[in-house]
């Protein structure tokens, strides 16, 4: 039912009425469209069930001035429209004797809440949740003519290497040849008991800034508290590169050396001395305030004694605690050569010879 039937029963209506009521319909056409939700921001209610709808459109086709105010709806825009359409319409009816007709106003837009929102046909308010987007959920794009895989591509075809492998490849695992140790190399070398390395250069340059002094011995303590070496474990062992010379003449105690720095040290005067301790009592030297009682220097093993007298070839001194069975064997050696020097010698030789006493098989057992 048209929304004014009083105007539409009237038959003496003159031209200018006639165009108004066009107007008017064309009003109400927008009104309608308006209400369904064609208009950016409108509710989508059906025009019958809002009565203020029908004031509006009273109001335009009346002529009444009604300002809107800014925060208006846009149905009573769309009104203010119908108006000036109705209101033209009389004017060109007429002959245009009040002069020019008011231009309608512009169909204002929405104001979006971003560039989203802004050439969207759907309405900002209320919030829905058909309205809402879930920008989490991204689903990844199939792969044609790649199966019925989950992923449909990411296989080892996809990834294989261009060119030559190595045969140890294991498509990019640690191979087998590298996680199991080499065997005995790793394993001795993991056994083997290095000592503290001390280049020459380090200590002339401590002796140079004063933190050691030459004018007594240097033992591995001094060596240690002097930060010379951090950390001592099984001993301090000196090298020399090159053969480069030592110009301090100092007396120094270490646990090994090799025969360059020995030379050096002796060629200005100076003693390389080589000393024997075990992990405990070596820990007793450096540390003695940890010891109520200190430990007494255990005995080397035969090991030991053949790597002391390799340091005294060399041309160092060896200070150690001879075993027990070495001092045997030393008393054995002296009475087999004061036996060899007295005057039946030549029985004696023979006597050892025939009975293999001079080979020690007795003394080592």
């Amino acid at each position: 039912p048209p929304l004014l039937p009083h105007l539409t029963t009237d038959t003496n209506l003159n031209s200018g009425r006639v165009a108004a009521m066009q107007s008017l319909l064309m009003a109400q056409r927008l009104l309608s469209s308006a209400a369904r939700g064609v208009c950016r921001g409108s509710l989508p209610l059906a025009p019958a069930r809002q009565p203020w709808l029908r004031s509006a459109a009273v109001a335009a086709a009346s002529g009444q001035r009604q300002e809107l105010a800014v925060g208006a709806s846009p149905f009573l825009q769309t009104a203010v429209v119908a108006r000036h359409f109705c209101q033209g319409a009389e004017a060109a009816s007429t002959g245009g004797a009040s002069g020019a007709a008011e231009a309608p106003l512009a169909r204002q837009r929405p104001h979006p809440m971003s560039m989203r929102f802004a050439y969207t046909r759907k309405p900002f308010f209320p919030v829905w949740t058909k309205n809402l987007r879930d920008f989490t959920r991204k689903k990844k794009g199939k792969k044609l003519g790649k199966g019925m895989g989950r992923t449909q591509g990411i296989t080892w075809r996809s990834k294989r290497q261009i060119g030559k492998k190595a045969r140890t490849w294991e498509r990019g695992t640690y191979p087998l040849f590298k996680r199991v140790p080499r065997w005995p190399e790793a394993h001795m070398r993991n056994k083997r008991k290095t000592l503290e390395p001390l280049n020459l250069s380090k200590l002339r340059y401590f002796i140079q800034k004063g933190r050691l002094d030459t004018r007594f011995p240097i033992t591995q303590r001094h060596l240690y508290d002097s930060k010379c070496v951090t950390s001592i474990k099984r001993g301090v062992g000196l090298f020399n590169v090159n053969d480069f010379p030592f110009p301090y003449k100092i007396d120094i105690e270490v646990a090994g050396a090799d025969q360059s720095s020995i030379d050096m040290i002796k060629a200005v005067g100076g003693s390389v001395t080589i000393v024997y301790m075990e992990p405990v009592a070596l820990r007793a030297h450096l540390k003695p305030w940890k010891y109520e009682v200190l430990p007494r220097t255990a005995r080397p093993t035969l090991k030991m004694v053949t790597y002391m007298e390799k340091m005294k070839a060399r041309g160092a001194l060896v200070r150690y605690i001879k075993p027990l069975w070495l001092i045997d064997e030393e008393r054995r050696l002296q009475t087999q050569l004061r036996e060899l020097q007295g005057q039946d010698s030549v029985a004696v030789a023979e006597k050892l010879a025939r009975s293999g006493e001079h080979l020690g098989k007795e003394a080592l057992g």
